[in-house]
């Protein structure tokens, strides 16, 4: 094969992988249904799969003042509007379990309240999340665990505030939500994590987003989240194995260039 025709060739691959890294599909799960426990919605795996197939683990956590974060699963709940986290722990759809009064949202009025979203070994953008109700207030913080390891094994000897000295970087503050569509990670270079939180309004992790003035408390019903799913490449690839638009470009460069000298030599 001479050179021009493995040009032509290598040119084709490279404009195909250009548009493969561009071509990046949103992926939308949606937690809204009939008032259950996440454990019945989900055959005791609180797995979610999303418009894509692709598998989200939830998780819920809580933690009262400085004290320890806890697992809240026995009281994670899913209604018509979103996941809940039903402090006062009746069954679904009985006393207004999993639908109503403040105690039957994601809040932070006596406990702080928020969802891990465990995407296995993907990654994930966040690009929005989408309140299905709101109560009294509706800020929300959103962080991500850019640290080593697995980070679902120690968060529980953890309080609110020490997320950020481990591995948690604040993503954004958002202040008075209310009920849709709210973009977070959007004015960043996209990060991508394999875990996730969202929760109402955490000051004691640190700045970031919105400035959050009011110290009422914020009560929400996550609907869903929408962003971006990947696999990771290979050590040092900070996408997948496919080469970068910048290495294709030079790739194909250098392939002209030589090409222009067989000629010249012929």
């Amino acid at each position: 094969m001479d050179m021009l025709s493995l040009f032509k060739k290598v040119g084709v691959c490279a404009f195909a992988s250009l548009i493969s890294v561009g071509a990046h599909a949103a992926v939308s799960w949606d937690f809204t249904g009939s008032a259950e426990r996440i454990s019945t919605a989900t055959g005791g795996s609180y797995e979610w799969s999303g418009s894509d197939g692709s598998v989200v683990t939830l998780s819920a956590w809580n933690a009262v003042g400085y004290n320890d974060i806890q697992n809240a699963n026995h009281v994670f709940g899913r209604n018509p509007w979103g996941l809940v986290i039903d402090q006062d722990g009746y069954p679904c759809g009985s006393n207004g379990g999993c639908s109503g009064g403040d105690s039957h949202y994601i809040d932070n009025g006596n406990v702080q309240e928020f969802v891990l979203f465990d995407f296995g070994d993907q990654e994930f953008s966040l690009e929005s999340f989408y309140n299905g109700s709101v109560g009294n207030d509706s800020d929300v913080t959103v962080l991500a665990y850019t640290g080593n390891g697995d980070p679902t094994q120690n968060i529980s000897s953890l309080n609110v505030s020490e997320l950020s000295s481990n591995g948690w970087g604040v993503i954004s503050h958002h202040s008075n939500t209310g009920s849709g569509y709210e973009s977070a990670n959007s004015n960043l270079n996209n990060v991508f994590s394999s875990y996730w939180i969202v929760g109402t309004y955490m000051s004691a992790v640190g700045a970031g987003g919105d400035y959050v003035g009011d110290t009422a408390f914020d009560s929400i019903k996550f609907a869903g989240i929408t962003g971006e799913v990947r696999t990771p490449g290979p050590i040092g690839s900070p996408h997948t194995g496919v080469p970068l638009p910048g290495t294709l470009a030079l790739m194909s460069l250098g392939l002209v260039f030589a090409a222009r000298q067989r000629r010249r030599k012929a």
